[in-house]
């Protein structure tokens, strides 16, 4: 029992032992397996120029307490006798200065230089600028959109002392509103600022249309600009973008060139204002749009645009000698000023609202006609129409703020001919144009002066408060009204009304209201005067009244006094020098009187007709003295009463170079003392002393006097004269009185003297005096003198 029992211990002793053999085994085994796996898994040994690796690093600048920038990398290798490290998977934070800023640089690997603290990137960066404001707000509301400008680039040193990082390298970038490229790039971390270093393009992008606003936009296109430059300066946090030149933006339609380039962002990255100014060698901005058969130029020292946060251009102002030009299909317009401003309908990018100010000028020039128009003015604002789909907007309107001119120059038929120019000058011009955007009409208000210059003839000028001009679609005036105390100058003639209209193509002038025209010898008045330049003919209406100042008189001289005609209407050309004065016309002159249905005067010949229902009055050469008045040539004799003839015929004829009047039709004369009938009568006059008290002493002084009155000195009948004077009455053929004798001398058929008292008394030639009763009577017997004295009852 106890040796079976010692043998079963004993067995179970080896099996245990056997166990334990075998579970100690196991263990080497496990160990030794691990070591192997280990070694498998373990990283390659560290070559033999490196020091040291570590799995993370960090570094940071400071300012005091505040944190300008942090330097982080998964991974960081020290180099034997480099002093650098390599640096894997590296981040670099921006924090500036003021601890405003949020930027972020990101790159697989960099080479860390540690005696200078330089960081070399050769692998692509990224670069991220942002605000801190922007992240905080972003991390409160995800639904914000980034405000990140983004930038991509190759070989990028940072230097830790400066907080800079530069690249030679292409370099693009993105941000909300746009996109560019460059080569080179500086970015300053303490600043926030990047600059782009050359062969700088830019892509500025309208924002993405929003489909569910409830008011869709009107139709129009927002173009994306093009900018180009040498270099560009961006501000993260001042929201600018200075381009360096020679600089361009072009859009499909329109291209700016400037010296430099600014463009203002707004807070969400958009384009806000871009202003543009003048090269380093002077050459001034110029913007060139083309749209269908119109180009445009404009050139200023400095020009500004404003855009809309929906990328269309708001308002364009140029400064500095601004100075434009534009080619359409039909017309060329130049314009000047030292300030321009254009508002634009929203959308559309086209013309709202032009406001020109200082020294504007504007000169449009019809391509076919050769016509052209001018505008002088201290202000100009002008109005466009909204334009339709597909169609630019009109001008609607147009005005002066300050007082202006506009000069038209008509088109010249011949090359060497000189063109016609009519200007019209006022304080304030306001042009309005029909719905073809054609001027339609010019309203000129206060101090209004025009001017006409014609070729051979004298300068036309004109006054007036107010006018109105109707223009052409071909841009002339066809009629201009000038309204309130109008006066009308041209070389030595000049009218005056209340109202006067002007006709281009006719050439005519009208006068209304209290009319008024003059030379320098006449004057005429009525309620309505019309002029015809091109044929020289005057239309008088209304009840005219002309006064000749003429001391020579311009037609007739029947005294050294003004020449005064009245009548319904008058008739004349200024080139021929004739007048017809129609309805009731009367000429008086001194004590020379006329009337008749109308009197014409021929001014180069110095010739008066009349005609119809003849009326006048004429004074009659002094009768001889009464025997026994003799005096002493140095005593003068009293005054004596003028001896008026009264006159009426059907027509009379004056002829102031003869003398000599030809009446025909029922002529009768009559003086205080004797009555002439005859079918045709011819009045000689002579012209009388002068009444001036200056006579004798011009004559004195050897100087010419001036010649007096015409007065009836013989009056010759015929045809059946009939003669009553004093009772009696003598009858012949012919008949002749001569003034200055008082005597009869009556001829021709069967001349007879009848007398109430004394009988009759025949003979070939009857010769008669009013002074006495002594009558010469001529027969075949010969000639005998007869003095019949009459009874008196």
């Amino acid at each position: 029992m106890k040796r079976s029992e010692a043998a079963r211990y004993a067995r179970w002793s080896a099996a245990v032992a056997l166990l334990l053999a075998c579970l100690t085994a196991g263990v080497y085994l496990k160990r030794g397996w691990q070591r192997i796996i280990e070694r498998r898994a373990a990283p390659p040994p560290a070559p033999v120029n490196v020091v040291k690796s570590s799995s993370g690093l960090t570094f940071s600048k400071m300012d005091g307490p505040r944190k300008i920038f942090t330097v982080d990398a998964s991974k960081s290798t020290d180099f034997k006798d480099q002093g650098a490290s390599l640096l894997e998977n590296v981040k670099v934070t921006i924090f500036g200065k003021a601890g405003d800023r949020h930027d972020t640089m990101h790159t697989q690997s960099c080479q860390y230089e540690k005696g200078n603290g330089g960081v070399t990137c050769n692998g692509k960066v990224q670069i991220e600028l942002e605000s801190a404001a922007d992240v905080e707000r972003a991390a409160k509301d995800p639904a914000t959109p980034p405000q990140i400008v983004h930038v991509e680039t190759r070989g990028v040193k940072f230097d830790q002392g400066t907080g800079a990082a530069r690249t030679d390298q292409p370099v693009t970038f993105t941000f909300p509103s746009g996109s560019g490229e460059a080569v080179g790039a500086e970015y300053n971390s303490q600043e926030g600022t990047l600059r782009l270093l050359q062969n700088v393009r830019l892509k500025l992008k309208p924002p993405v249309k929003n489909n569910t606003e409830k008011n869709p936009s009107k139709s129009g296109t927002v173009e994306e600009v093009l900018v180009t430059g040498t270099s560009l300066d961006f501000g993260r946090d001042a929201k600018l973008l200075h381009i360096l030149g020679p600089a361009e933006a072009e859009s499909r339609t329109a291209r700016l060139t400037a010296g430099e380039l600014t463009l203002e962002l707004d807070a969400a990255f958009r384009a806000r204002r871009l202003l543009a100014i003048s090269a380093a060698d002077g050459k001034p901005p110029e913007l060139t749009s083309q749209r269908g058969a119109d180009s445009m130029l404009i050139v200023a020292d400095k020009m500004t645009a404003q855009l809309a946060p929906e990328g269309w251009v708001t308002r364009v102002d140029g400064a500095g000698t601004v100075h434009g030009v534009r080619h359409g299909k039909e017309e060329e317009d130049e314009f000047r000023a030292d300030t321009a401003a254009l508002d634009l309908w929203p959308r559309v990018n086209q013309a709202k609202e032009m406001n020109l100010n200082g020294g504007v000028f504007l000169k449009t020039r019809v391509s076919r006609g050769g016509e052209s128009r001018i505008l002088h003015t201290g202000a100009l604002r002008m109005e466009f129409s909204e334009g339709s789909k597909g169609q630019a907007g009109k001008p609607t309107s147009a005005e002066t703020l300050t007082a202006g001119s506009m000069e038209w120059t008509d088109a010249v038929p011949q090359v060497d001919a000189a063109p016609t120019r009519t200007k019209l000058q006022a304080d304030k011009l306001q042009l309005a144009f029909g719905a073809e955007g054609k001027p339609k009409q010019l309203d000129a208000t206060g101090n209004v002066q025009t001017e006409r210059a014609m070729a051979g003839h004298a300068l036309q000028t004109a006054t007036a408060k107010n006018g109105v001009a109707q223009l052409l679609a071909a841009g002339g005036w066809s009629q201009m009204d000038l309204q309130g105390d109008v006066k009308l100058k041209e070389a030595d003639r000049n009218a005056q009304a209340d109202h006067a209209v002007f006709t281009r193509v006719a050439q005519t002038a009208l006068l209304t209201g209290q009319a008024v025209a003059r030379d320098t010898a006449t004057e005429t008045h009525a309620p309505r005067i019309f002029f015809t330049g091109t044929s020289g003919d005057i239309r008088a209406e209304g009840g005219v009244r002309s006064t000749d100042f003429s001391p020579n008189g311009n037609a007739v001289q029947l005294a050294q006094v003004p020449a005064n005609i009245t009548s319904d209407t008058m008739q004349g050309n200024s080139k021929t020098g004739r007048a017809v004065y129609t309805g009731h016309a009367r000429l008086w002159q001194g004590d020379s009187v006329l009337e008749a249905d109308s009197i014409e005067l021929l001014r180069d010949s110095k010739v008066l007709n009349a005609a119809g229902k003849v009326r006048a009055v004429f004074p009659q050469t002094p009768p001889p003295a009464q025997p026994g008045a003799l005096q002493s040539s140095t005593q003068q004799s009293p005054a004596k009463k003028t001896v008026l003839w009264h006159v009426s015929s059907g027509t009379l004829s004056y002829n102031d170079a003869t003398n000599l009047a030809h009446l025909e039709k029922n002529v009768v004369i009559q003086s205080p003392d004797q009555k002439i009938r005859a079918p045709i009568m011819d009045l000689y006059f002579t012209r009388g002393a002068s009444n001036s008290a200056n006579t004798s002493t011009s004559s004195t002084k050897g100087m010419p006097t001036t010649p007096g009155a015409q007065q009836i000195s013989r009056a010759v009948g015929t045809g059946g004269v009939i003669v009553d004077q004093a009772g009696r009455r003598a009858t012949a053929e012919r008949g002749e009185y001569t003034a200055s004798e008082g005597k009869f001398v009556m001829s021709g058929g069967n001349p007879t003297l009848y007398d109430g008292s004394a009988g009759t008394t025949t003979g070939r030639q009857l010769t008669f005096y009013l002074a006495d009763d002594t009558i010469i009577v001529d027969s075949e017997n010969g000639s005998r003198t007869l003095t019949k004295h009459r009874v008196e009852k």
